[in-house]
């Protein structure tokens, strides 16, 4: 810590342009999307039978786990990897070890989670199988693509590739093709969304860095390994999010009628959107803060983690506000029949605080290297809400289920500001100082935090062990 001159305390320019810039145009295009995801669910509802209607929100949330399964982790990693590497052939050998392990491992388990998925579906059940499979496939690959240009600094590229451009041009599609057709099948639906996707891939994978010579070296299998390896760790904490927080979709498919299944799904689709501003935050802060950490600016992490909390917060808390206010009116948009999901939608808003107050010590864990404290409190919140949410959805219903999905997000990023304390003696929480945390995220507050950080020696080393640098941790990672 001694270390620190006057100069790396000052707040770098090239740092809080990154952030802004990012975050800013991650934003935008994020509003576009929610709003897109929202009109093609709408769109849905209306054009297709309640039982295609429940699978194509269930679809939604297959690409969320699909490429959560697929990129074991890799996604974060690959920012990691890549923002570290010293050279253009080091990161062409980063890029490739990565892309060639997600396409690997989607295509070996895109089918299991397309066909659970798809629970309610009876008609042509093999053929959506197939296109969600591929849907999964293609959204897993142009996902670690724009965690790549992430690293890379080449923000319009990633943002491109993220799902809130690809939900915007399906919406796009959508709408002429139902347009031009007198009745829409869930085939249909599907086929247009992985055309879409394929499309939007092919586009943003022009420009990846994969030109250098360590790229075309004959052990290829060797950097893939040590990526897969190395991400296995981060996949605990992209999994359990999805498990606790997202999968209660497919339960409700598997316990309810298709009327009350549709009722949940619809909540639980829109409830995914109120934390949008934390996630986005973590996208645009994790390149720069693995790169603070490997510099040793730690208390400068702390900072912009504790910023980005507080102004998550704050944000989610008048979002949730609105949906305890606004969800029967929201939900009208779908036509008739679906008020009776506003409760279940408020109250799964409600659990998306847990998201804002602590989701920024899950970033911490990540960008120092502490991949087996974040999957510890990972294991610990699924063997706990996972059983209370079957026995909800079992032998309750819809709200209870609700309820237990809510309660289980809390707990899952609350362990994780448990884990930041264990591992590292504090954790990035919100604070009541608004103007000095919109200060600090806009480059124009402190660079460091009031009080020094201490961190555990061990955890300092595991941080920048060598070796964990060249399995493509970070030492120094979204939907």
């Amino acid at each position: 810590m001694g270390a620190h001159t006057a100069a790396t305390d000052k707040v770098q320019p090239e740092e809080t342009q990154e952030v802004r810039r990012s975050f800013g145009l991650r934003m935008v295009v994020a509003v576009l999307g929610l709003v897109a995801t929202l009109l093609t669910s709408v769109l849905a509802v209306r054009v297709l039978d309640v039982r295609s209607a429940a699978a194509f929100l269930g679809v939604l949330a297959a690409l969320m786990l699909g490429p959560a399964i697929g990129r074991l982790g890799l996604g974060q990693n690959a920012i990691r990897a890549v923002a570290a590497a010293t050279s253009p052939a080091e990161v062409a050998t980063q890029v490739v070890a990565h892309l060639r392990a997600v396409t690997i491992l989607s295509v070996l388990t895109s089918p299991l989670v397309a066909w659970l998925a798809t629970a309610v579906v009876t008609e042509q059940r093999v053929l959506v199988v197939a296109l969600v499979s591929a849907m999964i496939v293609l959204e897993t690959i142009r996902l670690t693509v724009s965690d790549v240009y992430a690293a890379t600094g080449h923000i319009r590229w990633s943002v491109a590739g993220t799902h809130h451009s690809r939900s915007i041009i399906a919406l796009l599609v959508l709408a002429v093709v139902v347009l031009v057709q007198d009745t829409t099948t869930l085939v249909t639906l599907l086929t247009v969304y992985a055309a879409v996707s394929l499309g939007l891939l092919l586009v943003v994978a022009v420009r990846l860095p994969v030109r250098g010579q360590a790229a075309r070296t004959g052990r290829w299998w060797v950097p893939m390994l040590a990526a897969v390896i190395a991400g296995a760790q981060l996949f605990a904490v992209e999994l359990g999010a999805f498990l606790v927080g997202r999968a209660n979709v497919w339960l409700a498919g598997w316990a309810f009628t298709d009327q009350d299944a549709l009722l949940y799904s619809t909540a639980s689709v829109l409830a995914m959107q109120v934390t949008v501003l934390e996630g986005l935050a973590n996208i645009a802060l994790t390149p720069v803060a693995a790169r603070l950490w490997a510099e040793g600016r730690r208390d400068r992490v702390f900072a912009l983690l504790r910023a980005s909390a507080t102004v998550s917060t704050l944000v989610t808390l008048a979002l949730v506000a609105g949906v305890w206010l606004l969800a029967p009116e929201v939900l009208s948009i779908y036509g008739d029949g679906l008020d009776g999901a506003a409760v279940y939608l408020s109250v799964l808003a409600t659990g998306g605080l847990g998201m804002s107050v602590f989701g920024s010590c899950a970033v911490l864990l990540v960008v120092t290297g502490k991949g087996r404290a974040a999957a510890a409190a990972v294991g610990v919140s699924v063997l706990i809400a996972t059983p209370v949410a079957v026995l909800a959805a079992l032998f309750g219903g819809p709200m209870q289920l609700a309820l237990a999905g809510a309660a289980g997000t809390m707990l899952l990023f609350a362990s994780y500001a448990v884990a930041c304390h264990l591992a590292l003696g504090r954790a990035p929480l919100p604070t009541l100082r608004i103007k000095q945390s919109l200060l600090v995220l806009a480059g124009r507050g402190p660079a460091e935090d009031d009080a020094p950080v201490e961190v555990p020696d061990a955890a300092l080393a595991a941080a920048e062990s060598p070796g964990v640098t060249a399995a493509g941790t970070i030492a120094g990672g979204a939907a």
